[in-house]
């Protein structure tokens, strides 16, 4: 009983950045030569903490679910949030998409961030989790099938970067992609653009 008000609790406090965990999605960053940039995510999410009382009690109290579904009607009033519906089990369906000036920083559920440095360089990427983290979220069984791509202007500057795919045609094709397979796999880029 005790654990019940607890995670309905820990719902309350949740916000759409920091409890959901990207599942089947695909994810698109692109940026113009200001350094602006336009980013989408579709595809499922699902809340940790309501994964752990289905692991835990084998389904969701109608206290849980309902603070789920609230969650999800409450999810479109957020920031970039087109779309958002409540599948059951703990899982959204999503639709993310936006616009941010030079420099604006995002973070985009437990997927990808964007940061630019004082001297230009611009990171995106996943976090990074620690053991006691994969270890707790292979116990949840979450199973994750996702592709990232991020296109640059050309003439941009690649620092560094762990794509599985690359621009062809001399950059003039496609972007960098990833294939994420599991809630571990990180991808990384920097870069820097213009002069």
């Amino acid at each position: 009983m005790m654990y019940r008000g607890i995670v309905v609790s820990l719902f309350a406090a949740c916000t759409l950045a920091a409890c959901l965990i990207p599942e089947k999605f695909t994810a698109k960053v692109e940026f113009q030569p200001d350094a602006s940039y336009d980013y989408q995510f579709d595809g499922t999410a699902s809340n940790p903490l309501g994964l752990m009382e289905l692991k835990q009690r084998g389904s969701l109290s109608p206290q849980t679910e309902s603070a789920l579904k609230n969650e999800g009607d409450r999810m479109p009033k957020e920031r970039d949030v087109r779309s958002a519906r409540y599948l059951g089990n703990a899982r959204y369906d999503m639709s993310i998409a936006g616009h941010r000036k030079p420099g604006e920083e995002l973070r985009l559920i437990d997927i990808l961030s964007v940061v630019r440095a004082s001297d230009g360089t611009i990171t995106v990427s996943s976090p990074e989790l620690k053991d006691k983290d994969r270890q707790e979220l292979a116990k949840l069984g979450i199973k994750v099938d996702g592709t990232l791509e991020i296109k640059l202007p050309s003439g941009a500057q690649i620092i560094s970067q762990n794509a599985q795919s690359t621009p062809s045609l001399f950059g003039m094709v496609g972007g960098y992609t990833w294939k994420i397979g599991t809630p571990d796999q990180r991808p990384l880029m920097r870069f820097k653009l213009g002069k």
